[in-house]
């Protein structure tokens, strides 16, 4: 949850500035940060975290899962490369959409163009970039609860591959699959929901 709270406080204002200012110095600068931060691996993350903050500095626990402090560290591993992925998927959606009918037609309506971006466009890129979000967090949480020693579901996976537990295995690799199936499902309908567009004419 806390990953997911900083993925939408990050990713969505930084996709929507470098989605209004395209190929000026604000869209080069995060694309090129976003370039970065995709190909570093969440454990590398989380060591270098580890070693910067929590050690050298310490301002922040390393390990464990005692007050919300000890939240703060992994919790931007998860979300660090997911702000990456989602801030590349809401600037090219919105791109995409300014191109649609609908965008024209509201500018035709003499709609402001403020209430256009973020009433029309960013609305149903949200939607499109944040729908398998939550499942993907989840399961990409068993690398980083293992470097920072939290008790959560991907330490308990990962401890039952080691002690070839294969009901836990089969139970955790089940859960990921129904939560893809059942949020992809919730975000379905509510992108039909939004998008008159998407809607059976009758």
């Amino acid at each position: 949850a806390a990953s997911f709270v900083i993925v939408l406080v990050l990713s969505i204002p930084i996709g929507f500035l470098c989605a209004v200012y395209k190929d000026q110095w604000f869209d080069k600068l995060m694309r090129g940060l976003v370039f970065v931060t995709t190909a570093m691996p969440a454990y590398w993350v989380g060591l270098l975290l580890m070693w910067g903050i929590g050690v050298k500095l310490n301002w922040l626990p390393t390990n464990g899962n005692g007050t919300w402090r000890h939240l703060i560290l992994p919790s931007f591993t998860v979300a660090l490369s997911y702000i990456s992925t989602y801030i590349r998927l809401i600037r090219n959606n919105m791109l995409e959409n300014m191109k649609q009918d609908y965008v024209l037609y509201a500018n035709v309506r003499g709609l402001p163009q403020k209430s256009i971006l973020v009433k029309h466009i960013l609305k149903n890129t949200c939607i499109v970039a944040m729908g398998m979000s939550i499942p993907q967090l989840i399961s990409g949480t068993i690398v980083v609860e293992n470097v920072f020693s939290w008790p959560g579901l991907g330490t308990l996976c990962i401890s039952s591959i080691f002690n070839r537990d294969y009901p836990v295995i089969q139970t955790y690799v089940l859960l990921i699959g129904v939560l893809f199936v059942l949020f992809n499902l919730l975000f379905d309908i509510l992108q039909t929901v939004s998008d008159p567009r998407l809607r059976k004419e009758d």
